[in-house]
């Protein structure tokens, strides 16, 4: 079962049945509140909420594929986090309704520094749970590519309304061809919800996978929100300001354009410390390597082997920076996951083996 169908199953909900099969009332809940957000942009933006839906499918499905070889997240974990970034949104909206009462006008500075820290943490905020629910087991398997491509995932969820309304009423804009997200006006370029959530999400997962030394550890973690912030800043505060401030934000931010240098690095460096982990931890492991495919039905079997390998290379690698009970626990959880790889490679190979004997 996948963990978002053991999240939506979960007891204590009940069940109701339509057209013959068993549905849980949180499964309803879930995709009514789906519906009802997608549904309600369409009606609301038209062809522009189309058009963003599907930029914002395009941006996370580029992610999922530069991380085939080496994230161990399922799609469905991945839609998930995506839906968990338009609630954030709603969380937003709340908070952004009680800061106007007290400071009503739009143009205020604080307001303008005040939404970007406040969208930015709440848009990471569903990994950053996720990861410390499983601090003890889920998140020791995990790379920096998970973590990337589930903040990325988010920050699409989130900024799809807002999108499809700016686009509504300003119409189409320019934007990168292979990051459909951005915006381009002039000298500047807007990288969008998206790329500042990956970005943010790359350098706490590459903080997570190589456990650098305190102070290093907090710095790496927290240097792509933090930038994030600064340039989600920037594009808000330089809305219909003039001036030196505006002047320096530019100057200092590269007019938008490090923010995106500094995500396509951060991807580069997820992906190759990601491939460095998974290649070099278990390759002296023959029981874990790949069993030979019998026919095409053993793809998505080999796919779940792979993906469990990589969490078990994962695990083994940031074992070697934890000392005491905590590194014992985590030997033993490897230990496991790597018995039960050894056992499905056996089992695999004998019906491989008497499937061949057979014919």
């Amino acid at each position: 079962m996948t963990q978002t169908a053991r999240a939506i199953r979960a007891p204590g909900w009940g069940t109701v049945t339509l057209g013959g099969h068993q549905l849980s009332w949180r499964m309803l809940l879930f995709w009514a509140g789906v519906t009802f957000w997608l549904g309600n942009m369409i009606l609301h933006t038209g062809l522009s909420g189309i058009r963003e839906l599907r930029a914002s499918l395009y941006f996370v499905a580029e992610i999922i594929v530069i991380t085939s070889a080496t994230r161990t997240i399922g799609l469905d974990l991945v839609a998930k986090f995506y839906c968990w970034g338009g609630t954030v949104m709603g969380v937003m909206w709340l908070v952004s309704a009680v800061f106007t009462s007290f400071v009503p006008s739009p143009d205020a500075v604080s307001r303008q520094f005040f939404v970007p820290f406040m969208e930015e943490s709440l848009k990471l905020a569903p990994v950053a749970y996720l990861l410390w629910r499983g601090r003890t087991s889920r998140s020791w398997t995990m790379g920096a590519s998970d973590i990337m491509l589930m903040a990325a995932a988010s920050g699409g969820g989130f900024g799809l309304v807002e999108e499809a309304y700016f686009h509504l009423h300003n119409g189409p804009t320019r934007a990168l061809d292979w990051l459909p997200l951005t915006r381009i006006n002039g000298p500047t370029l807007t990288v969008g919800h998206s790329t500042w959530t990956g970005l943010a999400g790359a350098t706490l997962g590459l903080a997570l996978l190589w456990g650098p030394r305190k102070p290093l550890n907090y710095v790496l973690a927290g240097s792509g929100i933090l930038w994030s912030i600064f340039d989600h800043s920037h594009h808000n505060y330089g809305v219909d300001r003039t001036g030196f401030s505006v002047d320096l934000f530019n100057f200092v931010t590269g007019h938008g354009w490090i923010a995106l240098y500094l995500f396509v690095l951060a991807v580069i460096l997820v992906v190759t410390s990601d491939l460095y982990v998974v290649r070099g931890t278990l390759s002296g492991s023959p029981e874990l390597k790949i069993p030979r495919l019998s026919g095409l039905e053993d793809l998505k079997r080999v796919w779940r082997f792979l993906m469990v390998r990589r969490g078990l290379a994962y695990l083994m690698f940031k074992a070697r920076y934890v000392t005491g009970r905590n590194r014992a626990e985590l030997i033993l959880q490897g230990n496991a996951i790597d018995q039960s790889l050894a056992r499905f490679h056996n089992q695999w190979s004998g019906s491989a083996l008497q499937s061949r004997t057979d014919q």
